[in-house]
């Protein structure tokens, strides 16, 4: 009879391993394919996977670009708080302080609407999320003006273009489910 409740227990736990498992392929494969549509895949990857709340809402597309928008929203915000205090040792970063305090409230609101409209609902959401992620380059291009390659701002410009990417090829990917499911 011990044996019988072993082989029970041996069961529901490898039960419970290959579930895991599963849940892990399938969240992986989800974060995959968010950072099929980057054109650094291999940046797209290392930072989402880093994440752990991107990880933990890797099982279900809505929950990963969401959490890929939080993300985005915090890297914008380190960067803007790196250019803050290169604005007060030299004024040139003052037109990027401008444009990524633009991007946190953009991001913002980009989160705020994907999540009342629980994915894109309007033909046009895609559009205005990837129009506020231009920012960068226009900070960038100011830099380059004033005779300034600053690494740090463009690192964070890397990471946002590339979440920027990978929320909207996931978010897109649910629009089209969607509306599949209307037909």
């Amino acid at each position: 009879m011990a044996s019988l409740h072993k082989l029970s227990v041996l069961v529901t736990l490898m039960s419970s391993f290959i579930l895991s498992i599963s849940v892990q392929v399938q969240s992986n494969d989800l974060i995959m394919t968010a950072c099929s549509g980057t054109t650094s895949k291999q940046l797209c990857l290392h930072h989402l996977k880093a994440d752990k709340r991107v990880t933990a809402a890797a099982s279900k597309e809505l929950d990963l670009g969401l959490a890929i928008i939080k993300n985005l929203i915090g890297q914008a915000k380190m960067t803007h708080d790196y250019v803050l205090k290169k604005k007060l040792a030299n004024p040139a970063y003052g037109f990027c302080e401008t444009k990524w305090a633009d991007m946190v409230s953009g991001f913002e609101r980009v989160l705020e609407r994907t999540t009342k409209n629980k994915g894109y609902q309007e033909d046009t959401d895609d559009y205005d999320f990837m129009v506020i992620g231009d920012y960068v380059g226009n900070c960038k291009m100011s830099l380059e003006e004033a005779k300034i390659v600053d690494p740090e701002i463009a690192k964070g410009g890397d990471i946002v273009g590339t979440s920027i990417a990978a929320a909207n090829t996931i978010l897109s990917q649910l629009k089209a489910k969607n509306r599949n499911k209307d037909e």
